[in-house]
């Protein structure tokens, strides 16, 4: 995959795109623009998978339970983890623009809240990008502003100033250390 500079995306008529899949495809990237007179994604959970979003421009109205709602900005990541509710919806004129991080491809999703588990949940739910971000991470994903131990398949890495999104190799220098740079490790 070459780098994909999202600001194209940003600024062109482009609603929906696949910008990644991994070769197993069970894990995919994926671009989303929300237009406040758009429907958005329902709140929905994922008794399997999970996906996660970084806002690139515009301001989310996030989902966290079939009630209640946050709002994230331009450079802040949500997360959707496994059976935790979640929903991307856009209230305001200007578009939302968000990237999509998904698994496992087959990632069934469940709208109806009484089928959700009864466990209460108090997992992190957003975070701002920055050099000194914790290492958070999932049964499915790894996200890291740090040194990640070596390149694996299936890691990306994404540049929140310059909105850069590439795959790294196994065999690219290591390590390649930038303090505006996410790494995302799908497992």
């Amino acid at each position: 995959m070459k780098a994909i500079q999202l600001n194209d995306l940003i600024n062109s008529e482009t609603k929906f795109g696949k910008l990644w899949e991994s070769l197993c495809l069970n894990h995919r990237i994926l671009y989303f623009q929300i237009d406040e007179d758009d429907e958005g994604i329902a709140a929905h959970f994922h008794p399997y998978g999970e996906d996660s979003a970084i806002i690139l421009q515009g301001e989310l109205i996030y989902d966290v339970s079939f009630e209640q709602q946050l709002k994230a900005y331009e450079n802040e990541i949500v997360f959707g983890w496994t059976n935790y509710v979640h929903g991307y919806h856009n209230q305001i004129s200007s578009p939302l623009h968000i990237i999509i991080f998904a698994t496992p491809e087959q990632n069934r999703s469940v709208y109806d809240k009484d089928s959700l588990p009864a466990d209460e949940y108090s997992a992190i739910r957003s975070a701002k990008l920055s050099p000194s971000m914790q290492e958070i991470s999932s049964t499915c994903t790894v996200f890291s502003t740090g040194i990640m131990e070596k390149y694996k398949n299936n890691t990306l890495s994404y540049n929140w100033k310059t909105k850069e999104l590439r795959e790294l190799n196994c065999n690219d220098s290591y390590p390649l250390i930038d303090p505006d740079t996410l790494f995302i490790q799908f497992k």
